[in-house]
């Protein structure tokens, strides 16, 4: 879905905009409600560079709740891709891949998954979870039952018989 041979992006500036269909593209254990994909290209006879900005809404699940929510994602990442074999690498804020040479294409699909997947919430909490500055909230301690107040202390005989054989 992501895939794009490399003779088809026209030399210099360039940009694509796809939207992301949630039967195509799969995050496994999270689903997609809906997303766009902005693309820009720069292609030159030794690279291409391709920096993408992701809009995109995912259904998650409260690890509290159960409940179903929906959680927007909003990032830009860049990948370069060279002619030259060299180590790729992956960073926070982009990637350096080599072409597939065989084919002729360059493939963004993995790098577009893991963009959206590593920008999801460790901690999965339903917005009604959340105070305003989106931090959890202290759930309710609540307690049952008549909690017995110690209004002296006592103490075991044993004890002070020692204490009295000390002095």
């Amino acid at each position: 879905m992501l895939k794009y041979k490399i003779f088809e992006i026209p030399e210099g500036h360039s940009e694509k905009t796809v939207e992301l269909d949630s039967e195509e593209f799969d995050l496994g254990e999270v689903s997609l409600v809906q997303g766009n994909l902005h693309i820009e290209f720069y292609r030159t006879p030794h690279f291409t560079q391709a920096k993408f900005n992701i809009d995109a809404t995912i259904e998650l699940v409260c690890d509290r709740s159960l409940d179903a929510f929906e959680y927007k994602v909003n990032k830009d990442y860049e990948v370069l891709f060279k002619a030259d074999e060299v180590e790729e690498s992956a960073g926070e804020k982009g990637a350096v891949r080599n072409y597939d040479l065989a084919s002729r294409q360059i493939d963004l699909e993995q790098d577009v998954r893991d963009t959206i997947l590593l920008n999801l919430p460790t901690k999965k909490l339903h917005p009604r979870f959340l105070d305003e500055d989106g931090n959890p909230k202290e759930i309710l301690n609540e307690q049952f039952g008549d909690i017995p107040e110690e209004d002296e202390e006592t103490t075991d005989p044993r004890w002070d018989a020692l204490k009295e054989l000390k002095k």
